[in-house]
């Protein structure tokens, strides 16, 4: 993605003001006793749709198994009983990847923690070994490589949770005394990922609520903050990077407990915003009067080199081509010719993708989709874009999408 770097001074900006320009990002998590896949507004502590993918089967019997990472290519939650994984579509519940075995360092390690590394185009496991696993990304994926925290499984104490966060370059796993509710996070470097560099303990919120052994941390790294749940609530833990050790400060709480009464998440990660809407399609000329809509089909995270932009409802026997500005969509824009209605776009544009052609043919059946892969590089971290797409029919028609804002992220 050839974005010029001047224009990440604006990111800083454009980030503080995201509310405006997209859906924002959310906890998600499968849960232990009947396995959904929850998801929870942490900030204002609000559920959120949940689903219950079909026959995915319940922990086992300990507090620490089980893990939860989003995949923002395939746009799917990898999650783990401690025995299996798989990856579940959030929106329909279906499988992406069904269950498989998985490949722990021995037969009687459980899964405690998983995460989607896209920029390497791997997935992270932890177990309760203290080994951290790294896979290929895949369905299902193949283990190459393993380090050990020197975090072992003894009678009181396991692992419960991974994250990393891909901007910065830290692993962060907990360690906790699953009979007393004592924790400890754990931060390694990406580039060696199982020496730890530094310790830090989290707190109970206002020391009001206790906090349990941790289940499952995520982090959202464009913002700088550490997740973590305990099964019950959630907890985010602000951070600032000025090299290593890191520093910590403040701490939200959420004290919403899953959507299944009794139950108890196993898993965190933190699923991408999704897109903004803005306007409506419209066409002229030789076009039909097709519902064109634009969309992201997978999640807009630096490193994600599958990233992609869609059209569907297109004109057949059209070509289509899609503009890119920095900033959120405009609200309204008058109409230039030829033009069937307004640019939303944000002008002028950074990079334009396509023509893509569609199949020959009469309606609106036709299809695009826009690669625009996306480097992981820090900068443009928060960075908010806009994209609107036409369509061009035989002729003088044209067809005009709606225009979608989106923030590049990380987590």
């Amino acid at each position: 993605m050839r974005i010029p770097p001047s224009l990440a001074v604006v990111s800083s900006f454009l980030l503080a003001n995201v509310v405006l320009a997209q859906l924002p990002d959310n906890l998600i998590g499968i849960t232990r006793n009947t396995p959904i896949l929850d998801q929870r507004n942490h900030n204002g502590c609000a559920p959120l749709p949940f689903c219950t993918p079909f026959g995915f089967p319940a922990a086992v019997g300990v507090p620490y198994a089980g893990g939860t990472g989003w995949d923002p290519i395939r746009n799917g939650a990898v999650v783990s009983n401690g025995q299996v994984i798989a990856e579940i579509d959030p929106n329909t519940c279906a499988y992406i990847c069904p269950p498989f075995p998985a490949p722990t360092v021995s037969p009687n390690a459980l899964v405690t923690g998983l995460e989607v590394v896209e920029s390497l185009n791997e997935i992270w496991m932890l177990d309760s070994f203290g080994a951290l696993t790294r896979m290929t990304y895949g369905c299902p994926p193949v283990p190459f490589a393993v380090c050990n925290t020197g975090l072992p499984l003894t009678v009181t104490n396991a692992t419960g949770g991974l994250a990393v966060d891909e901007k910065n370059g830290f692993v962060f796993y907990s360690y906790s005394n699953w009979t007393t509710g004592a924790s400890t996070i754990h931060i390694a470097p990406m580039a060696n990922p199982c020496l730890t560099v530094q310790v830090v303990v989290p707190l109970p919120c206002f020391g009001s609520v206790p906090l349990r052994g941790i289940t499952g941390l995520a982090v959202d790294a464009s913002r700088q903050i550490l997740y973590m749940t305990d099964g019950f609530q959630s907890i985010g833990w602000s951070y600032l990077v000025t090299g290593a050790p890191l520093n910590f400060g403040p701490q939200t709480c959420c004290f919403l407990p899953p959507s299944i009464p009794g139950d108890q998440w196993i898993g965190l990660a933190v699923r991408t915003g999704r897109e903004s809407s803005t306007g409506t399609a419209c066409a002229n000329g030789s076009c039909p009067s097709c519902p064109m809509l634009h969309t992201l089909r997978n999640s807009p995270n630096l490193g994600n080199a599958a990233f992609t932009l869609g059209l569907d409802g297109v004109p057949l026997s059209s070509f289509a081509i899609c503009g890119i500005g920095v900033g959120p969509c405009l609200t309204a824009s008058p109409t230039v010719p030829p033009f069937c209605g307004p640019i939303l776009v944000q002008s002028p544009l950074i990079v334009t993708l396509g023509p893509v052609f569609t199949a020959a043919g009469a309606g609106c059946t036709g299809v695009a989709n826009f690669g625009l892969g996306l480097p992981m590089n820090p900068i443009f971290a928060g960075l908010v874009l806009s994209s609107q797409c036409v369509a061009f029919c035989a002729g003088t028609g044209n067809s005009l999408s709606n225009c979608i804002s989106f923030e590049l992220q990380t987590n």
